[in-house]
This record gives C-alpha cells, structure tokens and sequence, in this order.
C-alpha cells in the first residue's frame, strides 16, 4: 500500500459577533501541572501566549457581564488510565498541579466543573450546570478556550457541538504540546458533520447585545 501525504493547516479564523447575554466563555484545565514553568507537563512557551490571550478575553467577558465556566481536570490516585494504561500519574486531586493557574482565577459567583477524564460531560454536573443558567442549544454560543486542543478541548467541541449549541474555537487561547497536534484536532471539526462549529482568535470576537435578529428574537 502506498503512502498517503495530506498538507492541513489552521481552520480560517473568522469574526464573532456575541450576544453577552447568550454566550459563555469556557475555559477548560488552565492547570499548574500543564501551564506554571514549575509543573511535571509543563508545555513550555507554547502556553504562555494563550494565557496573556486568555486573561485578556475572560476580562472583556466579564466586563460585559457574560457568563464564565471553569473546568478543572483532576484524577484519583487509582485512576484507570493509572492502574490498567499506565500512563504518566498527573494531576491528582487535591494537588498543586491540578489547581487553576493564579492568573486565571475564577470569581466566586464563576462556576467550576471538576471532571475526572477528557470529557468534560462525563459523570459531571455540567448538563445541570447549563439548565439552571439558561444555557440552551440552538441559541447559545460557547466560546472554547484552554488546553489541550487534541484532548480535553476537542472532547468539549464535541460534546457541546453534539448537543446543538453554537460553538467558537478561539484557536489563540488554546494549545497542545505541538502545532501538528492542534491542526490536526482542529481539522477534525470542519467537514460537513460540523456544522455549528467555527473558529476564531480573541481579537475577532465581539460582545454586542442584541447581535442579531435571530439571537434577539430567541432571548
């Protein structure tokens, strides 16, 4: 069999026009273990773009008064992918390396999903987390955000593009250990199946009330 040879670049990044009062921002696994130069995974200067990215749009969220979820990936010491996988034992609840990094700290009143695996929907109170904030599908948009965009990020992309809501990649507030791995994850999104998938970068991401005619008429 001969070998095959795809070239894949970053998805178009376009703009974004938001409703504040319909969009989220979702910040996924900002953790010291992957992002202080002082944890075991640390992903080195690739990251540190995203957080100064990051800070600067959660600030701009929060100025316009939209909502913010925080996710915080942690694992039990007896961890399946630990005990039967092997692989590496990694923020452990409980733990420095699994807190949130102390520039991105959430506020009181931002909610924190703890997830024990890549799915941010798996065995997590985030379904009931989204009904009691009047976050529903066909009319919200999330904005993702975080790290890494081959694992955790893509898992969110999936999740809340499966359950019919808008979703917004912001493609400079997101990373993974290596550009190929992020193309990769990226490329995944943007064939027919994803339809309510689009990418973005920060800068191109407005917060206006009443967006558009089809927003203003859903609120």
């Amino acid at each position: 069999m001969s070998a095959m040879l795809f070239e894949l670049d970053y998805p178009e990044a376009v703009p974004a026009t938001l409703d504040p009062a319909r969009a989220t921002l979702l910040v996924i696994d900002m953790e010291n273990e992957s992002c202080s130069p002082h944890g075991k995974q640390y992903m080195g200067e690739r990251i540190q773009p995203v957080i100064a990215n990051l800070t600067g749009l959660l600030e701009r969220f929060r100025a316009a008064q939209a909502k913010v979820i925080f996710f915080q990936s942690v694992r039990k010491p007896d961890a399946l992918e630990f005990t039967v996988w092997n692989t590496k034992r990694r923020k452990i609840e409980g733990s420095w390396g699994a807190e949130i990094i102390p520039e991105l700290q959430p506020r009181p009143d931002e909610p924190v999903v703890v997830k024990y695996s890549h799915d941010c929907f798996n065995r997590t109170r985030l379904e009931a987390l989204l009904e009691d904030l009047d976050i529903r599908p066909g009319i919200d948009h999330v904005v993702v955000t975080g790290i890494a965009a081959n694992s955790c990020v893509s898992c969110a992309i999936s999740g809340f593009s499966c359950r019919d809501y808008h979703v917004w990649v912001a493609m400079d507030c997101c990373a993974s250990g290596a550009a190929e791995q992020e193309v990769l994850a990226y490329q995944r999104f943007t064939g027919p199946g994803s339809y309510n998938v689009k990418f973005t970068h920060s800068p191109l991401i407005e917060l206006a009330p009443s967006a558009s005619p089809a927003v203003a008429a859903a609120r």
